[in-house]
């Protein structure tokens, strides 16, 4: 798919205002809910504040309220309720689209080993939800730029997804430190033409030498036994199996000692006991 170009900073602030959150205040009396919306736009009806109402609606009549009974708590009629969230829901869908590149970008700042790997669109894909996560949480009356705002985000939901798809459970900090280990061993190794040391990236890493020696015990990456030998193509399985076909010889001495323990446990106590000594058989 194309990446649509990213949006100039007046249409973001059009976008926003469709999306920008608005103040619910709700007041009950018995038997009846009332739900008043405090509109901070007195054009411009806010597609967030619409579904907090309908998620209160559903915990006070326990099931999903209807068009009709939202509209009634909005203050609006059906019409004008379907076509502000079809706006919102427009407007939200735009910005995801056209922000997408922030992914790539955070992918190739941070996590260039994984460029080329399988594990390259799982990773893009979680960046995706932590930019929806940002779209949604964003505030434009901070005056903050959503780029600034969505790095966080968008970074933070690729770490959670590479911490919690691990093998290896490790906690969510873990990672972010292993990632700044890999970016000290770059720099340390570009700027003195060497593999740096172990004392090296921790001081670059700014994290103790055992913190260090732990986290990447706890990095360590898991292989397939079912991976294949780039050159020759065979599973790694088949160079560790044991095709030996001798196994039955080996089993023999095993076997025989069993029987030969049978026949002396036959014997009498000290018969058996005179007959273990005398050959040996006593271990």
């Amino acid at each position: 798919m194309k990446i649509p170009p990213v949006l100039p900073s007046s249409e973001h602030t059009r976008l926003f205002k469709l999306l920008q959150t608005m103040k619910v205040k709700i007041s009950c009396v018995p038997q009846i809910c009332f739900f008043y919306i405090q509109v901070l736009n007195s054009f411009v009806f806010i597609l967030q504040a619409t579904l907090k109402v309908k998620e209160d609606l559903w915990e006070v009549l326990e099931r999903e309220p209807t068009d009709g009974e939202l509209a009634e708590a909005t203050n609006m009629s059906t019409s004008q309720l379907r076509k502000l969230i079809a706006h919102g829901q427009a407007a939200r869908n735009k910005l995801i689209k056209h922000n997408l590149r922030l992914v790539l970008f955070v992918m190739n700042k941070y996590f260039q080993e994984f460029a080329n790997g399988r594990n390259f669109q799982d990773l893009c894909q979680a960046g995706v939800k932590g930019l929806i996560t940002a779209i949604d949480r964003f505030e434009p009356g901070r005056k903050l730029q959503l780029s600034t705002y969505a790095l966080f985000w968008i970074r933070h939901a690729i770490i959670r997804s590479m911490t919690l798809s691990s093998f290896f459970k490790v906690p969510f900090g873990l990672e972010s430190v292993r990632i700044e280990i890999q970016k000290a061993k770059k720099k340390l190794w570009f700027e003195n033409m060497r593999p740096p040391t172990e004392e090296e990236i921790a001081k670059k890493a700014g994290i103790s030498l055992e913190r260090y020696r732990e986290v990447t015990k706890a990095s360590r990456p898991i292989l397939s036994l079912n991976r294949k030998n780039p050159v020759t193509q065979e599973e790694f399985i088949n160079t560790i199996a044991d095709n030996d076909d001798d196994g039955n010889e080996r089993r023999q001495p095993a076997l025989l000692r069993l029987a030969l323990d049978d026949v002396l446990d036959s014997l009498k106590p000290k018969e058996s006991l005179v007959m273990r000594q005398r050959y040996g058989l006593t271990h």
